[in-house]
């Protein structure tokens, strides 16, 4: 995103940067069930990782776990990841690893836990309407970790999810915050996915 292509992509990211501005690219792709597809996708990010360098831009890149093939091979998504870790941190880039349905969240924690006692480039997604995700970034604060906090958008059951609007929001200033004051502390970076201004500004006060 956005485009249909990488180098669509990157263009907008080269027009964003025109304005000092920093960008986050994906491709979009869930649930790949062959080692055969997960080490195309893992081909595709190291190219992105070197077409990015190419081209100067303030630019990095963010996976999902399934498309890597977490469902086909959990060592073998792992091993993915680290070498995307890897050339990324060559470059002097990043890698952000989304967070999918609540189901996948232990995995994923897991993984990005493995990762950072060797790659220190690396920065995981946390989702505000779970409610797991309170206790979940308290495990993780010890690793003074990059966290993108977003308000979540799997359809979830009210057991596992914030449904309302309201309470969502609380939730993610009650997250933000929490970062905020970690990161002022020097331990951890916090980044914010959201549109919603008004959350913006109340992060700010």
């Amino acid at each position: 995103l956005p485009g249909e292509d990488l180098s669509a992509a990157l263009d907008a990211a080269a027009s964003l940067a025109a304005d000092d501005l920093g960008s986050l690219i994906t491709n979009l792709g869930e649930r790949v069930t062959t080692r055969g597809e997960a080490a195309a996708v893992r081909e595709h990010y190291l190219g992105a990782l070197d077409a990015i360098h190419a081209r100067s831009l303030p630019t990095q890149i963010s996976v999902k776990l399934t498309h890597l093939g977490l469902e086909a091979g959990r060592d073998a998504c792992a091993a993915d990841v680290a070498k995307l870790a890897a050339r990324a941190a060559s470059l002097g880039s990043f890698v952000w690893i989304d967070m999918e349905e609540s189901h996948y969240v232990d995995a994923t924690m897991a993984i990005f836990r493995e990762l950072r006692t060797s790659h220190s480039n690396v920065g995981l997604c946390l989702q505000a309407y779970l409610h797991r995700t309170p206790m979940d970034l308290e495990t993780l604060l010890p690793l003074q970790p990059a966290i993108r906090l977003v308000k979540g958008a799997y359809r979830e059951p009210a057991a596992r999810a914030l449904a309302r609007r309201h309470d969502i929001d609380a939730a993610y200033l009650s997250l933000g915050r929490r970062l905020l004051d970690q990161a002022a502390r020097g331990q951890g970076l916090p980044v914010f996915g959201t549109h919603d201004l008004k959350l913006i500004e109340a992060l700010r006060m």
